[in-house]
């Protein structure tokens, strides 16, 4: 982050401003949220590329239904929650019962809960007009100079870092993604697990879709289109493991303030968007190949540390 914040602010002098600063940081603050909940999944040793239509079907119902209901707040809230929570189920009954790859079953997914977006649209988008006041506002309401949206994108991100580290399930996530076989020996319910571990991510997807339904205003079918990659970059950029039970989901949102910081150089470097694409694609092989080199290299370490033992 700090090497790209020297480079950026050689090359485009309004880079280093107080003002691009917040954008940066408000751009990230749902991605943060989605990276979050993609590593959950990454730490199971699996992957969820469901992520984006979760956002986009969660965020449409929701929309759809605050704009019927433009009295009745928090229950869109939980809407939002309950429904990506249970398409995130949906993912994990597949991969962890159903036995399918992680990638085949949440590419189907991902067609599906499109699908189904597409059904209960019948093509019509739900605009910023038809909204109510409370769900445009949330979004830009600051609170000591500091927007709400990026408040409570840390909040989220905090408590499921601390769930993670301090609670008994939490760690049993990073111990079935770390050795599954070894999991199994030892009486974890793995499948239970993993099962949680979709379901979660499917609720903070759900969250996050609403909080993009409000900062956006005019919500179409076609909503968090490509969030599914970028959300990998950004919790695999921030150190979580593709193999499993490594990694904080506090890195993947950092994940995600460095990559809204690459994209917000390349634009006021006037950078062509497949250009963009094109950084973040590498950004992605260049830290799964990383990760691949020092797994590589801690599993050689662990044997010579044996093979030394042995010998002693």
């Amino acid at each position: 982050m700090i090497a790209l914040g020297i480079v950026f602010s050689l090359l485009a002098p309004h880079f280093a401003s107080l003002q691009n600063a917040q954008v940066i940081i408000d751009n990230a603050a749902i991605l943060a949220i989605v990276a979050a909940a993609q590593g959950m999944v990454l730490l199971t040793r699996n992957l969820d590329v469901s992520v984006g239509a979760i956002m986009g079907f969660t965020a449409y119902v929701s929309a759809d239904y605050a704009a019927h209901h433009p009295t009745v707040g928090a229950l869109v809230v939980v809407i939002a929650l309950v429904m990506g929570g249970f398409l995130g189920a949906i993912n994990g009954l597949i991969v962890a019962y159903g036995r399918v790859s992680p990638l085949i079953a949440t590419l189907g997914t991902m067609s599906l809960y499109r699908g189904f977006t597409y059904i209960y649209a019948h093509g019509q988008e739900v605009t910023a007009s038809s909204l109510p006041r409370w769900v445009l506002a949330a979004v830009d309401l600051r609170i000591a100079g500091i927007p709400f949206l990026v408040i409570l994108s840390a909040a989220v991100v905090i408590a499921t870092a601390a769930f993670l580290h301090f609670f008994p399930l939490g760690r049993r996530i990073y111990a079935i993604g770390s050795n599954p076989a070894a999991s199994v020996f030892c009486g974890l319910r793995t499948e239970r697990v993993t099962l949680f571990a979709y379901a979660l991510s499917g609720m903070m997807c759900g969250f996050a879709g609403l909080l993009y339904a409000g900062r956006v205003g005019t919500v179409t079918v076609v909503l968090a289109s490509g969030w599914e990659l970028t959300s990998l970059a950004a919790a695999v950029i921030g150190g979580i493991s593709v193999a499993g039970g490594s990694g904080s989901v506090i890195g993947a949102a950092l994940g995600a303030v460095v990559l809204s910081m690459i994209d917000n150089g390349l634009v006021l470097l006037h950078i062509p968007e497949f250009w963009r694409m094109f950084v973040q694609g590498s950004a992605i092989v260049l830290a799964v190949t990383a990760d691949a080199a020092i797994s590589s290299q801690a599993k050689r370490s662990q044997r010579k540390l044996r093979f030394g033992g042995q010998l002693a």
